[in-house]
């Protein structure tokens, strides 16, 4: 089975069980301990990591190739999307979180890079530790802002770096140097490389898979939003103290329209 996994990475990546089991003259059970050995819930799950692990390989085109519906492309971007935060909500580990959000709390500056579409979920992010009250500042789509900000990282900061589907070099650079500078490095990703794992000191793997050309954001949004969440709820005083802070300072900025309602606390 495995033979068959690394020798035809596309059949593994989006055969079913059934079809696996079939090739290599098993049964679907067999298939399915095989993926609980591997640590995971069953084949689905192993598949998706699969899945995700072959289509970085992919140019655009190829991976807009790769995915055939029958239903409309609406209809199943939705459900792709679906999928995958419900595969995330089985396997997520609320321990490793639970570390990743104590090591950010005790971050004297935390830093978060991003490429590409994820810059937009890396500005998320940082705007919502900001506002929550946290150190957090973004070095997103900026290689020469990177490379400044990691030359100047010590021991108590953290980089995060949120990594989907195509690996950058920009990427595996900062986390190496960050870490050999003594930062801590965060990963959040949709596989994790040989070149990240080597430097990462947590990672959160999420779902990344559309049913186009493009990754989805989906699942990279809601687990930023969750770390956030657990982020303000780890110390509520400091999170009130900066959200009356910020609201103070968007009224005397002006930022709102006027017919937006006022709420100062």
């Amino acid at each position: 089975m495995f033979a068959l996994i690394a020798s035809q990475p596309a059949k593994a990546a989006f055969a079913p069980a059934a079809e696996l089991a079939e090739l290599v003259q098993t049964s679907v059970s067999s298939v399915t301990r095989m993926a609980q050995r591997l640590g995971y819930a069953g084949w689905p799950d192993l598949q998706r990591d699969l899945r995700a692990r072959y289509l970085a390989h992919l140019s655009v085109l190829e991976v807009s190739e790769s995915h055939r519906t029958e239903d409309s492309p609406f209809r199943a971007s939705l459900r792709q999307d679906a999928d995958s935060l419900a595969s995330l909500l089985r396997g997520v580990d609320e321990e490793r979180i639970g570390r990743i959000v104590d090591l950010l709390a005790r971050s004297e500056n935390i830093y978060v890079t991003a490429q590409g579409s994820y810059a937009a979920v890396g500005h998320a992010f940082v705007h919502n530790m900001q506002i929550a009250g946290y150190p957090a500042r973004s070095l997103l789509d900026n290689p020469a802002g990177l490379a400044n900000a990691v030359a100047r990282m010590r021991s108590g900061d953290t980089l995060v770096v949120c990594s989907y589907w195509r690996l950058y070099d920009v990427a595996v650079t900062a986390a190496t140097e960050a870490k050999a500078n003594g930062a801590k490095v965060v990963v959040l990703a949709d596989n994790l490389s040989l070149a990240l794992e080597k430097s990462a000191d947590e990672v959160v793997l999420t779902p990344a898979e559309s049913i186009s050309f493009f990754p989805s954001l989906t699942g990279a949004m809601a687990v930023q939003q969750g770390i956030v969440a657990a982020l303000a709820k780890l110390d509520d005083e400091r999170t009130r103290t900066s959200l009356m802070a910020v609201e103070r300072s968007w009224e005397r900025f002006n930022l709102l329209h006027r017919s937006a309602p006022r709420h100062m606390p």
